[in-house]
């Protein structure tokens, strides 16, 4: 490539650090800057297809809906519980659990959240967690910060195995044949194959995965604690990194056993029923409590944690409860009942053929919409749901509905851009001047340039994939092909490359400005994404360092 084109293909990641990072915009105003300059860069230095060009951005608007309904489903579920008054028993549940915020941190996000992760996906732990943790009195930012770094180990199994079964598999395609197929025909199928590369990823993790909960604690207590101490995270060390192979463990067993499905469910739920009850108890914790957070003056802190119900109702703990149970028993079992997820999924609508896109473009892209099998409708279900438990009142329903659709308006622009930003970039393939897309060639770069410390640079390509993206899933895709060529050249390990990709890919959904932006929004922090970047970024970077340091001394399986 040339030095322009090196540039055109660095063009978003400059953009969205330089707009969104350094400069301090807020998405809703980053986000269009860098979709622009990434467009011009497509156009005039890819010399990128103009109708592509034109079709990605219609693509990326259309593809942009099903996150919009995930972030808005998880900000009414928040407002249906606030005005309702279920918010306050689930405080006080949790204040029974444990009073700690370090422990409740660990229990919402490490352990609930990786259970709606390999339930869901979508970026729906962040969404539901973060919002919980507010209502603990946890402040905003905090929240979407630890929410999106626990979001991270349980991706490797996320909506039921989809990165590793699905992202890998269509990644490994080429001209309808897998580049792994010599390795496949030998495990006899690629979910046996899909299966001894997850082995590698969750071993791995079974050092960098148990050490998050420390990690999210130490992050907690050393940028929002009132005294800015790391020191008073490290405090609950014994219970957090209890709380890390109660999870690992269990996740690495299931993997072993029954593949990639369901690791991250049942870990979470194995790791829950052992967690929860030592909280109780006090075991592995210092005697003195810890919730002292710094206020942080003039901010939508305040008005987001301090908002009132309308009615004053006596709710049980199980009746607060209940949405989330009903949300989470929804997506499990829209996700295993075979005959509910095709039903579910026969009500997606093609806009392909309802807006003419391919006939207009003259192109093979494609959007759509699954109507029901998308979280985000189980979240409104679940909210109408609770406007009869609740027995909410008129004036309650209409605040928690005209809330939500307020809170939306920044979030609808920031993704509005980013989404098309990436299709554009996604899609870059189709030029005038015989080039591959602008990752794939990127990454091409990067493995002739540093293919002898691979190992390390793996999980980087991973995070790239996933910070662009938004998805594991799709990081797995663009990259996964080019990370086995690489193994190949290199004579390394086809599987613990692919894992160390795997696990990029889920240090990156802890920075991808599409689930900062859904995790700020929920939380009422929309326009302070910069801020919360800055505070996960070391932390994914640390993730695949460590990974790929484990990776460089251990060599994969014997």
């Amino acid at each position: 490539m040339t030095f322009l084109q090196t540039i055109a293909s660095l063009s978003p990641i400059i953009a969205v650090l330089l707009f969104l990072v350094l400069l301090r915009m807020p998405a809703s105003k980053a986000m269009p800057i860098s979709a622009v300059v990434t467009a011009l860069a497509a156009f005039f230095i890819w010399n990128m297809d103009g109708t592509i060009l034109g079709a990605s951005v219609v693509e990326g608007l259309l593809a942009a809906i099903t996150p919009l309904t995930i972030i808005f489903g998880a900000v009414f579920l928040l407002n249906t519980l606030k005005f309702s008054g279920a918010m306050d028993t689930i405080r006080a549940g949790f204040t029974n659990i444990n009073g700690d915020a370090r422990v409740q941190v660990i229990i919402i996000c490490w352990l609930f959240g990786s259970f709606i992760e390999g339930s869901a996906g979508f970026g729906t732990p962040a969404a539901i967690g973060a919002p919980l943790l507010v209502l603990l009195g946890v402040p905003p930012v905090a929240a979407a910060v630890v929410a999106l770094i626990a979001d991270s180990t349980s991706v490797s199994f996320g909506a039921i195995g989809l990165p590793v079964l699905f992202g890998m598999e269509q990644g490994l395609m080429e001209g309808g044949q897998s580049m792994a197929a010599a390795q496949i025909a030998q495990f006899g199928d690629f979910a046996s194959y899909a299966q001894y590369i997850a082995m590698h990823m969750i071993t791995i993790d079974l050092i960098t995965g148990s050490l998050l909960p420390l990690v999210i604690v130490c992050v907690l207590t050393g940028f929002f604690g009132k005294n800015k101490s790391f020191k008073e995270g490290l405090g609950v060390w014994k219970f957090a990194l209890f709380a890390g192979f109660a999870f690992t463990i269990p996740a690495w067993l299931i993997n072993y056993v029954a593949g990639p499905e369901f690791p991250s469910v049942i870990g979470a739920l194995v790791g829950m029923a052992l967690v929860i009850p030592v909280a109780k108890k006090g075991f592995l914790l210092p005697k003195q409590v810890w919730h002292d957070f710094a206020h942080q003056e003039g901010t939508e802190q305040d008005k987001t944690t301090e908002v009132r119900s309308e009615q004053k109702l006596e709710i049980s703990q199980v009746a607060a409860w209940s949405p989330y149970l009903i949300m989470a028993a929804l997506l499990v079992l829209s996700r295993v009942v075979a005959p509910l997820k095709s039903w579910l999924v026969s009500f997606n609508i093609d806009f392909t053929n309802f807006f003419g896109m391919d006939l207009l473009f003259g192109t093979g892209l494609k959007a759509g919409f699954a109507t029901l099998y998308a979280p985000g409708i189980f979240f409104v279900v679940v909210c109408v749901i609770g406007f009869f438990l609740f027995k909410m009142n008129n004036t309650a329903i209409k605040n928690s509905v005209s809330t939500s659709c307020k809170s939306m308006v920044p979030t609808i622009i920031s993704l509005g851009a980013s989404v098309p930003m990436v299709k554009i970039f996604l899609n870059s393939g189709h030029n005038g001047a015989g080039l591959e897309s602008m990752p794939v060639a990127l990454a091409n770069s990067l493995a002739g340039s540093l293919g002898s410390i691979w190992e390390w640079m793996a999980p980087v390509v991973g995070i790239f994939g996933a910070f662009l993206s938004g998805s594991a899933t799709f990081s797995n895709m663009m990259f996964s092909g080019l990370q086995y060529s690489v193994a190949d050249s290199a004579g390394l390990n086809h599987a613990l490359i692919l894992g160390l990709q795997g696990i990029g890919a889920n240090a990156g959904n802890m920075m991808c400005v599409m689930n900062v932006v859904a995790a700020a929004t929920v939380v009422g922090m929309a326009g302070r994404e910069s801020e919360i970047i800055r505070k996960t970024m070391p932390v994914a970077l640390g993730y695949a360092m460590v990974a790929g340091t484990i990776a460089f001394f251990w060599g994969g399986f014997a």
